[in-house]
This record gives structure tokens, sequence and C-alpha cells, in this order.
């Protein structure tokens, strides 16, 4: 032996670090993992080993991230629930020790992923001696975001990018607090998408975990529940978890022992006032004693009284049922969705939910303000927030007058109709027509479908793909008339028509106004939605084709929709008859209504949908924009124009029934003869003439 061998290292130490990437899967729970080797250091807080009895309705969840027939994990709770050091640390140490694998944990910011590696990771490898004996003992393999064990397995810290989420494979991909993520990546796709992906080489061993609280609004505030268990439409989280199978929460009760619901929300406090007399209590009570005062929950079958001090009781004997369970039915889905209400969290006392709540309801009613409000909805009751102004729209009723239908109202001057296009396998016009009165008071004298073809019977509308089917609004709309007391006619004075829509809807609305411009023009207005920000609510606009090049022989105007949403919204607010006013009458089907407040203003003005058919809204923003373009927002009713006179002083578009009768005859006698297509000049023929006479002349 060499008298220098001492000063070589041994290759024992590195055989022995390798070694452990040799070593089989431990055949052991996540959740009874964590208890062996997940030690918890809080400064100033709880130190000792990770115990699954602190949070119970975590161990499922925990446990289901090394299934093989799931490929995704969601868990929708509260703050405060115990869900990070779970679903994350315990799942981090899992891998680590019991089944390696190369792993990926994106916070939602930069910031976020290195605070993380600093106060939980390396707290967590450095507590915990089991994970301290893997990492590696090289210092290039531990930095803030990345870190090498000894058996091979590299843990990234990351955070929402593409140069995060693209190209690299990873087994276990762990996605936090999803609802403070961007819902697109650089174009890329969502986040849930790009993790999932990372995953898919592994085929049944690979697993995506994706856990936040609520953060994203309600889309429908009219929403009712198909299932027991499905969340309202939102994006984010909520959307991940109903694409799963939907497992709640639910308490087993100690007097009846039948199951409950520990419900996301305050739904379980039942004696807590409603909302709308909160608002009144709050402003001047001790809401803490509010709060200890309401802290308690009954049985919803039994009706005992379940004290707070029986909380952790509830959640030991508690279980996750899948939607559909309960009736013998539970749904399947390669991912497996959770969803904890506030009303269960470890760490979040009921009467600290409450307070929260009261506190965050007391600062709306002082100052306007819905974050605080929003805040304590989203992370201590794990509940999609529902703002305010939508909740005031939704509750807001509209009376219904005893109108008959096809009347016009003594009060009223014109009629304005408003045709809204919808295309598709159920393609039809959509008619309303209302009586404007002095300062634009309004009646709505008749709403109806027009779906039937000219072109056959049987045969359904097609706005995009044949022209002549508009030829329905010329004999339908334009020329229709409604009875006034008198037993006189008025004729509509101006049709607005909506030329946006499926392939081929605008250059069918643009050769049917070509048609009747000669005869019909000067009462027609087609319009097209917009928005932009100043005080021009519509203006004229050339209609152009398919190639962008201007049409000047037919106008059409543009219309800011969200300002006439804005004063709409304003005239429906009213309660009394008067300026803007809008009467409706009783024959009216509750959809209208439904149609009628299908969008939502969002807080930066914008208005956005709510529900698929908003026909009624549309037409009414296109009767406010009729009675702009007439002028008719700026009359002098004293003095009006002879077409705003009142109706037994001349109005031009009244007949008399002897005229309507007389009209109809001569309609029905005359056969009606297809209108001729507009004339069409000859093509321009570029001939050599020149070059001929130059000929000739030789």
């Amino acid at each position: 032996m060499p008298e220098n061998a001492h000063e070589f290292a041994s290759p024992l130490a590195a055989i022995a670090d390798a070694a452990a990437a040799f070593d089989p899967p431990r055949r052991i729970a996540i959740a009874e993992s964590a208890a062996q080797t997940l030690m918890i250091d809080q400064p100033g807080g709880y130190s000792g080993p990770w115990s699954p009895e602190d949070t119970p309705y975590m161990v499922e969840p925990m446990n289901l991230l090394s299934s093989r027939r799931h490929e995704a994990v969601v868990f929708v709770g509260p703050a405060r629930s115990g869900k990070t050091m779970a679903l994350l640390d315990a799942w981090v140490c899992y891998a680590v020790t019991c089944d390696p694998g190369d792993m990926l944990v994106v916070q939602m910011t930069q910031e976020k992923a290195r605070e993380y590696s600093k106060i939980r990771v390396d707290r967590m490898i450095r507590n915990s001696p089991v994970l301290a004996r893997m990492r590696s003992p090289s210092g290039q393999d531990d930095n803030t975001h990345d870190k090498l064990f000894r058996h091979g397995m590299w843990l990234k810290l990351g955070w929402p990018s593409a140069s995060q989420l693209a190209s690299s494979d990873y087994r276990y991909v762990a996605l936090t607090d999803y609802d403070r993520m961007p819902d697109d990546v650089d174009g890329e796709g969502s986040v849930f998408a790009l993790g999932l992906k990372r995953t898919t080489t592994f085929l049944s061993r690979g697993m995506c975990m994706v856990e936040s609280s609520p953060g994203r609004e309600i889309l429908d505030p009219n929403w009712r529940g198909a299932t027991e268990h499905d969340a309202p439409p939102s994006t984010g989280i909520l959307a991940l978890y109903n694409r799963g199978d939907r497992r709640r929460w639910y308490w087993t009760c100690p007097e009846c022992a039948n199951l409950f619901e520990a419900s996301p929300g305050l739904a379980l406090f039942k004696t807590l006032p409603p909302e709308n007399e909160l608002l009144e209590i709050v402003r001047t009570a001790d809401l803490a004693a509010l709060a200890e005062e309401h802290a308690v929950v009954w049985c919803p079958h039994c009706g005992v009284r379940l004290g707070p001090e029986l909380k952790h009781a509830l959640n030991l004997s508690g279980r996750w049922l899948r939607d559909g369970e309960r009736n013998g039915a539970p749904i399947t889905s390669p991912v497996a969705s959770f969803w904890l209400g506030g009303v269960a969290a470890a760490y979040q006392p009921w009467h600290s939910l409450i307070l929260r709540y009261l506190q965050g309801l007391r600062e709306y009613v002082m100052t306007g303000a819905e974050e605080t409000l929003r805040a304590t909805v989203n992370t201590d009751q794990a509940m999609p927030y529902l703002p305010r102004a939508m909740q005031e729209q939704t509750a807001q009723t509209h009376a219904t007058e005893h109108m008959p239908r096809f009347v016009v109202p003594d009060e009223a001057r014109f009629l304005v109709a408003a045709v809204d296009v919808q295309g598709g396998r159920h393609g039809r016009f959509v008619v309303q027509v209302h009586a404007i009165g002095p300062h634009l008071e309004q009646w709505l004298v008749d709403r109806y479908e027009l779906r039937s073809s000219p072109r056959g019977e049987h045969i359904g509308i097609d706005p995009g793909g044949y022209a002549e089917d508009w030829e329905v609004l010329t004999d339908r709309v334009i020329g229709s008339t409604y009875r006034m007391s008198d037993g006189r006619e008025l004729r509509v004075h101006l049709t607005v028509v909506d030329t946006g829509g499926e392939a081929g809807t605008t250059a069918n609305a643009y050769t049917w106004y070509r048609r009747i411009r000669q005869t019909h023009g000067q009462h027609v207005m087609l319009v097209k939605g917009e928005s932009w920000k100043g005080d021009t609510p519509i203006r004229r606009a050339s209609a152009r084709d398919a190639n962008g090049r201007a049409i000047r022989d037919v106008p059409l105007w543009l219309v800011n929709t969200d300002f006439f949403k804005d004063i709409l919204a304003a005239n429906l607010r009213r309660k009394t008859s008067g300026p803007g006013f809008m009467h409706f009458p009783d024959w009216l089907a509750p959809s209208f209504f439904e149609e009628l407040h299908a969008e939502m203003r969002g807080p930066t003005g914008k208005w956005r949908k709510i529900r698929a058919r908003n026909e009624a809204l549309d037409c009414c923003v296109y009767v406010l924009a009729a009675c702009w373009k007439l002028g008719a927002n700026k009359i002098d009713w004293d003095r009006p124009p002879h077409w705003a006179k009142r109706l037994d002083a001349g109005n031009v578009g009244v007949m008399s029934a002897q005229e309507r009768r007389e009209i109809q005859r001569s309609t029905a006698e005359t056969p009606k003869e297809p209108p001729l297509p507009p004339a069409k000049k000859p093509p321009r023929v570029r001939s050599p003439v020149a070059s001929s006479d130059w000929m000739d002349r030789l």
C-alpha cells in the first residue's frame, strides 16, 4: 500500500449515498409516512411530529396523492385548515423518503417560491432527521429554487411561467394557491393543463395536485345546483373541482348518528340573521359578542345543539362522500376533488369565522368597500364571492302591469322595434317593440320571435346562410302597426337591426338593407355593438365587406353597449313612473327578466355575460340607441318634432282603421313578386383600343 494512501477519499461514502437510489418504494400511506418522518418546528407555535388527528379531513386527500387510479387531486379549502402542511410538506417528505421522483412545486409568484423554500422546506429538512440524512452533501445541490437529494431526486420550486412549466418532465407536480395564478401562462394555457402535461410521461405513476381557497367570482348569481355537491359556475379551482368526483366533508351527529355536511359558508350557523338584517345590525352591534352568541350549529336531523367544544370530535367522526354517494350512485373521475368548508377548519374557531364576516359587512356598510368581505368569504369560509352589485341586481324585481298586448298607451309618442339576430341550429330573429313617451318613458307592447323561413313550410330561419330569410323583417316588423285606444293604428317609426352573428350574417344584413333602402331605408337602423371610452354613445361608420373595403351605400351605426347598459340599469332601478321608467306587461314570460339580467357590470365598467341568453337586454339597448339616433334624448317635449307629437295631434305614423283595412286588402289582392337583386355595374374591360387604332392607321 503506498504511503500516501490515506490522502485519497474512500469511495464507500459515495457508494452508500448512491445506494439509496436502488431502494424499492416503501408501501406506506402518505399520512402514515408523514406521522413518522415529518417534524414541525414553528417559531412561537407548535413543535413536534405531524399528527393526522389534528386535521383528520386531510388524510384521504393526501393518501390519494399516491393513487394509481387518479391523475390529479384537487383540494378546495379555507386558510388555517392545515392543507399546505398535508398536501405540500407531507408530500415532499413522502417523495424523498418513500418513493423518489422529480418534483415541481409551483407557487403563485417567484417571491412566494423563495419564501416557501426558506421558511418551510429548509426548516422541514433541518428538523426532520430522515430528510436531513437524504440531503445532498454538495452545497451546489441546494439553493433557493433547486434541491437535489442523495438518491438523485430533484425538487424544483417554481412559479407560473412558460419556462418553468414547459419541456421538462416531473413525476410529481404541486400547484398551490391556484386561484391567485394567471388563467393563461404566456399564451401556453392554464397552469393546471401545463402542470398535468408534465406528468404524463410517467403514466399512472405521475400525479398533479392543485390546492387553493376560492378566489374567483361566481359567474351566474341565479345558479341552482344540478347535483348535490357541484360548485357554482366559476373559473379557477372550483372549475377543476367540478371536473372531479366532488367530495364533501360530512360529520356524524353524536346524538342521532346521522351524517350531515359541514358545508362551505355559514349555512350551519342557522341562528345567524339574514344578511339584509345584518347590514343594519352591524352598524352599532358589539360584533365580538354577536359572533360568540351565534357560534353554535344544530344537527339538521335531530336538532341537537353542537357547541364549538365538539368541533374536534366531529372532525374525528367525519368522512368524505363523493357526489351521488348518499344515493348509492357515486360518480367516478380520474380527478379526485375535495371541497372543505371553513366551519371544519381545525385552526379557525367558529366565533372567529363569524366575527371576520361581520367585520367585513360593517366595513362594506360604512365605506362601500368589499375587499375585507371578499377576503373572509374566500379564505375563511372557502366560498366563491358574489359581488354586492351582482347580488343587488339579482335580487331586483320588476313590477308588471296589466297592459294588453299590441296596444299603444295614450301617453306614448312613437314606436321603436329592436331586432336581435340569433344564428346556429335554432336560428331566429328576436323582436321587441317599445312605445316611447316623453323623457324616454317606455312601455313594452310586443315581444316575439321569428323562426319560420319564407323559403318553405317547416324550414327554420338561418340569418347567416340565406339572405332571403331576412325578408321576414320587411313583412313582419317594418310594416307592422299597433292599435291605439281610439282604434287607429300606429306604425313603427324606426326598426333597429343587429348585424352581428355567425359567418354570413353581416353580409346578408347589408344585402337585405339594399333591397329595402328605397322604400324603408329611412325607417331602418343597422347597428353593431362595441365598447369604447368617451362621451359619444353612437357614431356613424362605414359598413365593410369581407375584404375590409368600405360599403358606402349601407349606413352602419356603432353602439357603445356599455354606455347604454349603464343607462338601462339606472332606469330599471326606478320604482315609479317618470323619465326613463320602463313599464313591463304581465304577459311577459319569466325568462324575459332572466335575459334582461343576463349580464353584470364589472369593477372596470365592462359588462359581461353570466348566462347564455341575453336577447331582452340587447333589444333594450338597441331601443335606447335608436332614441339617441333620433335625438329623442334632447327633445323639447313641449315643441316636439312631428313624429314625436301627441298621438291625437297629427302624428304622421298614425293611420285610421279604414286605411289599415285598405292596405291589407291591396296587399292580399296584389301578388307579391320576389325582390330583384341590386343592379350591378358591368365589369370594366381593359381592351387595347389605342393599339388597335394605331394598327388601323398603318
